[in-house]
């Protein structure tokens, strides 16, 4: 269950696919109301999740520190770490910082063992467990280690349903089930085999609206999930909307700045969608130690909507000079829809004699991230 996280969610769409032959046909309800944490650790808590959007990664993690000063045997302070760890990776799109957030999720869910194994009405305690093997499920997906990464997103919706289904009314467990929810069923349409499973795309897209509302610790995190979702609906307007609603409050997070870029070009607002790509650019580009994966999806961008306005000179100048960063092997592998995509720009705009054509044209990729 993610702080961050673009397209992966709480899990993959390929995970998704796997998940909905396992709980197709399970409902849950909502009801009891919540415990309470002590106030010193919701405090730190929250103070933690505002410094990760605001990218303040080693004040974030001093004040999950505080909690595990605190409290040693209880779960969020292990949780919130991994959170960190998890947040940094996914706005870095670095793998470096994976044994430690490991270690914080392994150590998370044997704490919250401990706990229910005493007190079994421990909600948060049980919250905490789904939530740290959602984040290993997440983690996975990135990489496209789709069998481990289904295990541990399975474990996290299944914990999540869990609780829904005996009464709980956490909020943030509506951000894993209304995730759930909407890709289950927006995925139906590839499983024609599988007849008679409920379209739950609006409740799952409702019960998102809710936690960003409501939610205690997953409210920025649903946003950046209904993000992806309306983007996947086409909502372009419904995904702007949120995406400048987030950038209001949160404007150095990447990850709603990616949501508003790919909801301007879906409208179809080039000069805006040059302008959001342009911001990105400058935000990654340097990096300290960057692998360049944002700076290249960033050009890519740029490429695409400079393309579509029909000024290919500047289209084929990004496209080219995304095709010419030093990237790792695995970098390499995970951008390859980008370098393709690339690839045709600079064909199709050089193709045209390298000048500024008139009207432009579209590309089929939307550029999610």
């Amino acid at each position: 269950m993610p702080i961050v996280a673009r397209k992966a969610g709480v899990m993959s769409r390929e995970i998704f696919i796997i998940a909905v032959l396992a709980l197709s046909f399970v409902r849950a309800e909502v009801s009891a109301q919540p415990q309470q944490l002590p106030a010193d650790m919701h405090g730190w808590a929250s103070a933690s999740i505002e410094r990760v959007f605001r990218e303040d990664y080693k004040g974030a993690e001093e004040e999950a520190k505080k909690i595990l000063r605190a409290y040693p045997e209880h779960p969020a302070g292990y949780f919130f770490m991994a959170a960190v760890a998890e947040s940094w990776m996914q706005r870095y799109q670095s793998n470096k910082r994976e044994a430690e957030f490991y270690r914080f999720c392994d150590q998370a869910v044997e704490k919250a063992e401990k706990i229910l194994a005493a007190e079994q009405s421990d909600d948060w305690a049980r919250f905490f467990m789904g939530g740290a093997e959602g984040y290993k499920g997440t983690f996975e997906a990135r990489y496209e280690r789709y069998i481990t990464a289904f295990r541990y997103g399975w474990k996290g919706v299944s914990i999540f349903l869990k609780m829904a289904s005996g009464g709980s009314n956490n909020p943030d467990i509506n951000f894993g089930i209304g995730t759930y929810d909407y890709w289950r069923s927006a995925l139906m349409k590839m499983l024609w085999w599988m007849p008679g499973v409920e379209d739950k795309r609006e409740i799952g897209i409702e019960k998102l609206k809710g936690v960003i509302k409501n939610g205690v610790y997953t409210r920025a995190a649903a946003g950046c999930v209904l993000i992806d979702v309306y983007l996947n609906e086409k909502r372009y307007e419904d995904a702007l909307g949120v995406a400048n609603d987030m950038c209001k409050k949160y404007p150095k997070a990447l990850a709603f700045m990616w949501g508003r870029a790919v909801a301007l070009h879906g409208l179809k607002r080039y000069e805006e969608a040059v302008a959001a790509y342009k911001a990105i650019y400058a935000k990654c580009e340097n990096d300290q130690g960057t692998n360049h994966y944002n700076a290249v999806k960033a050009r890519v961008g740029m490429a695409r909507a400079f393309f579509a306005l029909g000024r290919n000179v500047e289209a084929l100048e990004q496209a080219s000079a995304a095709g010419n960063y030093p990237l790792s092997k695995d970098i390499k592998k995970r951008l390859d829809s980008d370098l393709s995509e690339a690839n045709t720009i600079r064909k199709r705009a050089g193709g045209k004699g390298g000048g500024d054509g008139g009207g432009g044209e579209e590309l089929a990729s939307e550029g999610g991230v």
